[in-house]
C-alpha cells in the first residue's frame, strides 16, 4: 500500500491562492477558509496529466464512467444505494443549495436553517427573495450542539417550505445520529417540507461515529430531499468547480434540472477527470489523511485545553474546523477577529458570520502539515499571554 507524505509544507503563494494570497499581509498565518494545505492525490494528478495530453478540451457530458464513480462511492463511503438517474451536476454545493431554493421555493417563503451555519445558507435564501427562519442549536457549557426538536418546530408554520441543513454540521463539527435524523425527518414528512442537505464534509468523519444521509432513511425522505455532495474538500478540489446532487424524486428531479438548465450551466471536463480519478483510485489518500486529520484535532484540541484556558474547545466529530469559544477574552466580533488579526498574525474565520449569537467564536481549520498547525496554536498562545500580561 501507498504511503502518504501529509507533513510536507507546500509553498501555494504567488499561485492565486485564495487562503494564502489574499491576506493583506504576508506575515499572516492563514488558517481560515477551509481549503486543506496538503498535496493533491497522485492519482488524481496523474489522471488530469492524462487527459491534459489530449490537446483539445472542448465541451463534455457526464459520462457512464463519471456516474458509476459516484454511486459506487455513495454506496461505499454512505451506505446509501443510490440510481445513477438520481444523480444531477452544480458547478458546486453553494450553487446547488441556490438552484434547490429557486427551483422548491417562491419569493417570501421561509426557509429554516440551523445556526451557526455557514454564511451562504443564510446569503442563497435572502438574496434570492426568500425569508430565513433562523433556529438556533441548543449547546452545553462544553459548546457541544445539539436539536431541541419541539422548539425547532415551533417556529415552522405554512410558509415555511424547506428545511436546508448541513451534516456534519460546519462549524459546529456535529455527525448528526441516525436518531436525530429520524426526528427531523418526522417534522419533515408532518410539515410536507423540502429538505436540502449540505453534505460536503460527510468524507471527514472520526473514529467512533458514522455519517448517514438523511434521504437513506425511508423512501419518504427520499422523496423529498435534495443532497448536495462534492469531493471538493475530500480531495482538494475546490478550483475545479465540481459538485452533484442526489435526487431520487423524478418531480423534483425535473425541477432542479428546469433551474440548472435555465442557467445554461455547463461542465469542466478536468473536474469531471478529477472526480472520477478521486472516487475510483485515491480512496486509500483519503483513509490515511483521516488518520493524519485525526491527530490533528486531537492535538489541537488537546494543546487548547492545556496551554489557552481563555478558549473553550469541543472536539469535532466531523469536518476539519475547530469551532473556537473565545469569550474569556471579553473581545466580540471585529475587534475578536482584529485581535488575532494583529496581535497573533493569524486569520481564522469570524464567528458572527455563522450567526449573530457566534459573536465571541472563531472558526480555525486544521487542514495543514502538523507543522502549520503547531505554529498557529503558538501564535494564538503567545499572543493571549502578552494581553494578560
Amino acid at each position: 500500500m501507498n504511503q502518504y507524505d501529509f507533513d510536507t509544507i507546500i509553498d501555494r503563494t504567488g499561485t492565486d491562492c485564495l487562503k494564502w494570497d489574499d491576506n493583506g499581509s504576508p506575515d499572516i498565518h492563514p488558517m481560515w477558509v477551509a481549503d486543506m494545505d496538503f498535496a493533491v492525490a497522485p492519482q488524481i494528478q496523474e489522471a488530469m496529466r492524462k487527459r491534459l495530453e489530449h490537446p483539445v478540451y472542448g465541451y463534455t457530458f457526464h459520462g457512464e464512467g463519471l456516474l458509476n464513480a459516484i454511486t459506487s462511492w455513495v454506496g461505499r463511503r454512505y451506505h446509501w444505494n443510490i440510481e445513477k438517474e438520481w444523480v444531477e451536476f452544480s458547478p458546486g454545493v453553494v450553487p446547488a443549495l441556490v438552484m434547490s431554493i429557486l427551483a422548491y421555493t417562491n419569493p417570501g417563503d421561509r426557509v429554516l436553517i440551523m445556526t451557526p451555519v455557514y454564511r451562504p445558507f443564510y446569503n442563497s435564501v435572502r438574496e434570492n427573495g426568500r425569508v430565513v427562519v433562523n433556529y438556533q442549536l441548543e449547546k452545553d457549557e462544553n459548546n457541544y450542539y445539539t436539536i431541541d426538536f419541539d422548539r425547532l418546530e415551533s417556529q415552522i408554520d405554512k410558509r415555511t417550505k424547506m428545511i436546508m441543513m448541513c451534516n456534519p454540521h460546519n462549524p459546529a463539527g456535529r455527525v448528526w445520529t441516525r436518531e436525530e435524523l429520524l426526528k427531523l425527518a418526522d417534522i419533515a414528512k408532518r410539515h410536507d417540507l423540502i429538505v436540502v442537505s449540505d453534505e460536503i464534509h460527510a468524507d471527514f468523519i472520526y473514529s467512533g461515529h458514522q455519517h448517514i444521509s438523511i434521504a437513506s432513511l425511508s423512501e419518504d425522505m427520499a422523496n423529498r430531499t435534495i443532497t448536495a455532495y462534492a469531493p471538493s474538500k475530500t480531495f482538494n478540489l475546490a478550483g475545479l468547480c465540481q459538485s452533484y446532487v442526489v435526487i431520487p424524486n423524478p418531480r423534483l428531479r425535473d425541477a432542479y434540472m428546469a433551474v440548472y438548465d435555465g442557467l445554461d450551466l455547463g461542465s469542466n471536463v478536468f473536474g469531471m477527470t478529477a472526480l472520477t480519478a478521486a472516487y475510483n483510485e485515491a480512496e486509500d489518500w483519503l483513509d490515511q489523511l483521516l488518520v493524519y486529520l485525526e491527530a490533528n484535532r486531537d492535538y489541537a484540541v488537546n494543546y487548547i485545553r492545556e496551554n489557552i484556558p481563555e478558549i473553550k474547545v469541543c472536539s469535532p466529530e466531523g469536518t476539519y474546523l475547530l469551532w473556537l469559544d473565545c469569550a474569556g477574552l471579553g473581545l466580540k466580533n471585529e475587534d475578536l477577529n482584529q485581535f488575532f488579526l494583529k496581535e497573533a498574525k493569524l486569520r481564522m474565520n469570524m464567528g458572527y458570520r455563522f450567526g449573530e449569537q457566534a459573536d465571541t467564536f472563531m472558526r480555525l481549520n486544521i487542514g495543514c502539515p502538523r507543522k502549520l498547525l503547531e505554529e498557529g496554536l503558538a501564535r494564538i498562545e503567545k499572543a493571549i499571554k502578552n494581553r494578560t500580561n
